[in-house]
């Protein structure tokens, strides 16, 4: 007894090597999607919350206006989802049943499995899409063939990807999303990951990289995918010029915390171990915020601004300057990294035209004095051996006009009170930085010719009950300035934005 397949490719043009690896990889998926009436395919994926299912799918179907391939999957839900399946009213449509609901990922896996056509999307139903978000999702991933995979913005969601706009109805929703959801390339943000509002991807780029990693249940599932497209040569956008609501409220019971906080540490762990050391928020979710919002419009920079990112691990940093700048028009940079981390080495290659790991004494080895437009160091700059020879190197390595971006760890600050008063905890080998102040190194900056143009405290998180107790202790030692004290004992970093004059 055998089984016999016959697959009919008698009509299928055998693609054509290129020069290019992507393009390659382009031509090959073309030769068999191509066939397809349509490009793209989307899967609705449902696990009960048949109100939810409802409004997802005729949401779907109402604000998407160019045709598509719609794949209805019942996660192995109660009867009512199937039923509410069989009764849409769609002429491209698949039903797919899953008898028992196993997990999220598997119901992904199945989705995945079964979109066929050159461009993919997967909508949980928990996902109200909305006018122009499905056009303009498939705009940016067609607009470049590195672009793997795409997502909007949306509310109820992590990774700094939520935009919350104001509204009480869902009519009143979708008139504010139809004014955000205009198409701008402007908007087009480069991320090392993405959360999924909206999973849209290139089907060839799924079919290299492979699908989602059994080893992860739920959490950092989509941070290693995010990786692996990285890694293949694709790129990962935020499409911030285009919002859905993620129809989800966050009301966990205690017994659900324990089980969420439980699935983070693992899947925290399991990429760790995957990755050889990279850790998916420290090393990867350093966004820089307070640092980056000093990239002003640049108005004097030339073309391809040179951005160099030193010490920023993977080198998110690096990709919020450059994203940054977009906003403002520049949609060309030439990157740099140096890193003294080998670990970070790769990922940094995905992201920049040149990395270097070395010594930081070697920092000038590699770079030409006035030849940057733009400098970030992500460690503290007390952090290294000799910051101030480190500074003045840094400062003579930008152009006229140039931008630095430092931070310099306050040891002033709560955790070495603490530390003082016998909580021997507090402090870990990680905080070891050199004791220098903020006006040293405001003192050493003047003197070597640059323009401080803005100082910034950042402070640390603390909870009300420190927070007296600390301003207790201060109103003890009989300070005058009270405030200022506890502000600068609050503070964690200070954030310094440097520029040289023409």
């Amino acid at each position: 007894m055998y089984e016999y397949f016959e697959i009919d490719t008698n009509n299928i043009i055998p693609p054509v090597e290129s020069n290019s690896l992507l393009e390659s990889r382009s031509n090959f998926s073309n030769s068999f999607t191509k066939n397809f009436e349509n490009e793209l395919s989307i899967a609705v994926i449902s696990y009960n919350r048949i109100d939810k299912t409802k409004v997802c799918v005729e949401n779907l179907i109402s604000h998407t206006k160019i045709p598509y391939n719609l794949i209805l999957i019942d996660s192995g839900s109660e009867p009512d989802i199937l039923e509410y399946y069989k009764s849409v009213d769609y002429p491209n449509k698949t039903i797919i049943r899953i008898t028992k609901n196993i997990s999220g990922n598997f119901s992904f896996k199945v989705a995945m499995e079964n979109l066929k056509t050159k461009y993919c999307a997967i909508v949980s139903n928990d996902v109200i899409v909305t006018e122009n978000a499905i056009e303009n999702l498939l705009k940016c991933i067609k607009s470049a063939n590195n672009i793997g995979w795409v997502s909007p913005v949306s509310s109820n969601v992590s990774n700094l990807q939520q935009v919350n706009l104001e509204f009480n109805t869902l009519e009143e929703m979708h008139e504010k999303a139809a004014e955000y959801n205009v198409s701008n390339p402007l908007k087009w943000h480069e991320r090392m990951c993405l959360m999924p509002a909206i999973f849209f991807y290139r089907k060839e780029c799924i079919d290299v990289v492979g699908g989602f990693d059994y080893g992860y249940f739920h959490d950092f599932a989509d941070d290693d995918m995010s990786r692996r497209i990285n890694r293949a040569g694709y790129k990962t956008i935020l499409c911030k010029d285009t919002w859905v609501h993620h129809n989800h409220i966050y009301n966990l019971t205690h017994e659900d915390s324990i089980k969420q906080a439980k699935s983070l540490s693992l899947g925290r762990k399991n990429f760790l171990e995957k990755y050889y050391g990279i850790d998916a928020w420290d090393d990867m979710r350093n966004f820089e915020p307070e640092l980056i919002s000093n990239v002003k419009n640049p108005e004097k920079l030339g073309f391809k601004p040179q951005i160099l990112g030193i010490g920023t691990r993977c080198g998110t940093p690096i990709l919020e300057i450059r994203n940054k700048l977009r906003e403002y028009g520049i949609t060309e940079t030439f990157c740099h990294a140096f890193t003294t981390n080998a670990k970070y080495f790769l990922d940094l290659q995905t992201i920049c035209n040149t990395v270097n790991c070395d010594k930081i004494d070697f920092l000038c080895d590699y770079y030409n004095n006035e030849t940057l437009d733009y400098i970030l160091v992500g460690e503290p700059i007390n952090n290294y051996s000799n910051p101030y020879l480190l500074v003045k190197h840094l400062f003579n390595l930008l152009k006229p006009n140039g931008t630095l971006l430092i931070k310099l760890r306050n040891t002033s600050n709560e955790n070495t009170l603490q530390y003082s008063l016998g909580n021997f905890n507090i402090l870990n080998s990680n905080q070891s930085s050199l004791c220098i102040t903020a006006e040293n190194i405001n003192t050493y900056l003047i003197e070597i010719g640059a323009v401080v143009t803005q100082i910034t405290s950042l402070q640390q998180p603390t909870d009300s009950h420190t927070t007296e107790l600390l301003k207790k202790t201060i109103n003890t030692a009989d300070v005058d300035i009270s405030n200022t004290a506890l502000a600068r004992i609050l503070t964690k970093y200070y954030l310094f934005c440097i520029t040289k004059t023409s």
